[in-house]
């Protein structure tokens, strides 16, 4: 009996919607580092932070969906699964507004992991690996996309702090500030030259675009193109893949379909997302203040997702890319 064909990776579920994150991720980020060298972004550096924030906003609105596709969990456990997801982002939400100081600080290193590990995952199931827990890359890439805009730009940071934590006046301490940007940038260049000489190309060529970008590109700006256009990006790659529907269509390379069936499972959440913030913007007076009333409601739905990004890393690429 003969063995049966192994199915290349470039024909898994996967490996199509990488390859398109990957392409815009890229993109964006270089686009984004263009236009401020070429002219500058200038006062309209908040452009790119606030789409940015508007463009991630779905890639977590369909984490509901993870229990049916993962667990084959139907209604109404999905919807109890729900019901708890929106009571772990409430309670976050009355503490930040409880204790804002120490939440913040919780939220910030919450992200610095959740986007280190967010890349890295997303590295490993491109390259057809397990998802491995690598604690040192992880903070380094979280925190030199998160951290070093946060102290590029700690001057332009510190009206929306202060708003977010009353009494503190929103001054990131310059001792921090230094050792953020004496830590983290070295660290990103030396991650970037150890992927190179394990022969792991495009993660190099990942990092150097990521240390161009939030070296160059104005602060806010450059962790505006992060979030909307990498890292929301990537994730949504994970969740096509991680759709057994959509399985053909992506191994035949076809993303239109599942792309459709995404939009319409997060269009919901989404649109509630969008009411609240639209009702944000018009009482916040500004970009600033729409940031600090933002940032609570971001820090809020950040957690349960961050949880459910973590199961995922744990459980591995779903059956069907993993076949």
């Amino acid at each position: 009996m003969l063995p049966s064909p192994v199915r290349p990776a470039a024909a898994t579920p996967f490996a199509a919607p990488a390859r398109a994150a990957t392409a815009v991720s890229l993109g964006a980020a270089l686009a984004v580092v263009a236009v401020e060298v070429a002219v500058g972004w200038g006062d309209l550096a908040w452009v790119p932070l606030v789409a940015g924030l508007l463009l991630g906003l779905p890639h977590g609105a369909a984490d509901h969906l993870v229990p049916a596709h993962r667990l084959g969990w139907r209604p109404p456990r999905t919807a109890l699964f729900a019901l708890g997801y929106a009571a772990v982002a409430t309670l976050a939400w009355l503490l930040f507004r409880a204790a804002p100081a120490p939440a913040l600080l919780a939220f910030v290193a919450l992200s610095v992991w959740h986007f280190g590990t967010g890349e890295t995952a997303f590295a490993d199931l491109r390259a057809g690996r397990p998802v491995r827990r690598q604690a040192v890359a992880s903070l380094v890439l979280g925190g030199l996309v998160l951290l070093v805009p946060l102290a590029r730009g700690a001057g332009e940071a510190a009206p929306v702090l202060a708003a977010v934590v009353p009494g503190s006046g929103g001054a990131v301490p310059p001792a921090v500030v230094a050792v953020v940007l004496a830590v983290v940038l070295p660290a990103g260049g030396a991650l970037a030259v150890e992927r190179l000489l394990a022969g792991r190309w495009l993660e190099a060529a990942e990092v150097a675009v990521l240390l161009v970008l939030v070296g160059v590109a104005p602060p806010f700006a450059a962790f505006g193109v992060w979030f909307g256009c990498w890292h929301s990006v990537r994730h949504l790659a994970r969740v096509l893949a991680d759709d057994p529907a959509g399985a053909g269509d992506l191994a035949a390379g076809r993303l239109g379909r599942p792309l459709r069936r995404f939009a319409a499972a997060s269009s919901l959440p989404t649109l509630a997302a969008l009411a609240v913030l639209a009702a944000l913007w018009s009482a916040a007076g500004g970009w600033h203040g729409f940031l600090a009333t933002d940032l609570p409601l971001l820090a809020a739905l950040t957690l349960p997702h961050a949880l459910v990004v973590g199961w995922l890393d744990r459980a591995g690429p779903p059956p069907a890319a993993a076949a």
